[in-house]
Order: C-alpha cells, then sequence, then structure tokens
C-alpha cells in the first residue's frame, strides 16, 4: 500500500488554533471597579455630608472675594453727572440676572416735546405723525423697539427714528394744517378739601381712668362677706 503524505494545513494566524477563542468573555480589571472597592466601615463622611463641605467651601470662596477682592474695585469708582440741560432723552432697558430674557433686548426712548423747540405748525404736524405714542399726561413722546436681537440695536432704530420724525415734522412742503389735531383730555387730579379731613388723633398715655383699681378693690373687700348656700344652711339657728 502507497501512503500518500496529507499536506500541512497553513494557518493563517500567529496563535495556534487550539487557543483561539479563550478570554473572549474577560473583561479587563478596572482599578475603581466596585468588585475591588472595600467595605464601608462607616469611617468617612457620606455623600450627604461630602455635598454640605463643598457648600461651606463654595460660600467661603465667596467670602474670601468679598473681603479681598471687592475693595480693589474702588479703583474704578466714576462719581455721578446729573444730565445737562441739553441732554433731553432718556432711555431705559430691562435686565435679568440668570437666563437671558427676550425683553432684554428691548429699548424704550422718552422725550419732552416741549423740550424740542418747535414752532406751533412743527408741533401740530409732529403729533400728528406721533399718534397715540404721545402721552398727554406727561407730555413725552414714547418710542419703543424689539425687533431686532441686541439692545443697542433696537435703541439706534428708536434714535433714528425719532430723527426722521423731527425731519418731517420741520418740512414745509406739507405742515398739515388742514387736519385737526385730535387729542385726549388729560386726566383731572380731584383736588381734596382740607376742610374735610379729620383732625389728629391725640394720643395721651393718661388715658385710662383711675376708677377701674378703685372698682376692683371694693369687690375684693365685698367677696368675704358673701355667704354660699351651704355655709347659711350649715349655721344653726338662734
Amino acid at each position: 500500500m502507497h501512503r500518500f503524505a496529507r499536506p500541512a494545513v497553513r494557518s493563517f494566524s500567529s496563535s495556534p488554533v487550539s487557543q483561539l477563542g479563550r478570554g473572549r468573555g474577560r473583561k479587563p480589571e478596572k482599578k475603581f471597579d466596585v468588585e475591588h472597592m472595600e467595605r464601608f466601615q462607616f469611617d468617612d463622611q457620606t455623600t450627604i455630608g461630602h455635598e454640605l463641605f463643598e457648600n461651606i467651601r463654595t460660600v467661603r470662596q465667596y467670602l474670601r472675594k468679598t473681603e479681598f477682592e471687592l475693595p480693589k474695585l474702588s479703583a474704578f469708582k466714576k462719581e455721578f453727572v446729573p444730565p445737562k440741560d441739553d441732554q433731553i432723552l432718556k432711555f431705559k432697558s430691562h435686565s435679568y440676572l440668570g437666563e437671558g430674557h427676550p425683553v432684554e433686548r428691548k429699548s424704550v426712548l422718552s422725550v419732552n416735546v416741549n423740550k424740542l423747540n418747535l414752532t406751533d405748525a412743527q408741533r401740530h404736524k409732529f403729533l400728528l405723525l406721533a399718534g397715540p405714542r404721545y402721552n398727554v399726561d406727561t407730555q413725552e413722546l414714547v418710542l419703543s423697539s424689539e425687533k431686532f436681537p441686541y439692545r443697542n440695536q433696537n435703541k439706534k432704530f428708536v434714535s433714528d427714528t425719532l430723527d426722521r420724525l423731527l425731519a418731517e415734522a420741520k418740512d414745509t412742503k406739507d405742515t398739515f394744517a388742514d387736519i385737526p389735531l385730535k387729542l385726549r383730555e388729560p386726566k383731572k387730579k380731584l383736588t381734596f378739601p382740607k376742610e374735610w379731613a379729620r383732625p389728629p388723633k391725640q394720643e395721651t398715655r393718661d388715658a385710662q381712668p383711675s376708677s377701674t383699681p378703685s372698682s376692683t378693690t371694693v369687690v375684693a373687700s365685698e367677696q368675704p362677706q358673701s355667704q354660699s348656700p351651704s355655709q347659711s344652711q350649715s349655721q344653726p339657728q338662734q
């Protein structure tokens, strides 16, 4: 019989076939794995205790800033300068602490119309163009805008709008003299007559009557003289 030699099987890996598949289910050991943790011996603070200490450290941090860093801001202080007579525009805006708010981008401009130095014809046309934005009670024009995403953009927009209104009011091509100006009547403030006011109350310390203590002493002195029905029955009859 002739035996034929089988060709050797070529392996495509450096490791033998018998070792394939071993270690697939093993997980890499971690240093801080739960299985390697020591048992808690109640010799340390709990999670709530560590959070409390963390809050204390945060408060102390801000206290140190208040003590040592806030006094340094005095070098940047500026004295208050009141507005001049020619500074007649007033701008108002809102700021909220914490998260942003859509109202923060809004800018409101107010100006007294009497300080714009307008003639009667110019004032008439200016009030017609202003419409309901003119407040009769305060005699101020109020313009507001929140159409732009930033506050400075809205502030610039209302300022430019006021400039366009003034330029149009001073234009003599059409004065709108034939259009009547209808303004609502200002609110009347009722004056309270002084004769109707109540006189002030005069509070005196000696307002309590002095007969109250004496009446109590009299009642106290009369109490022993009164006899109960049981006592009157126990006494022998003479």
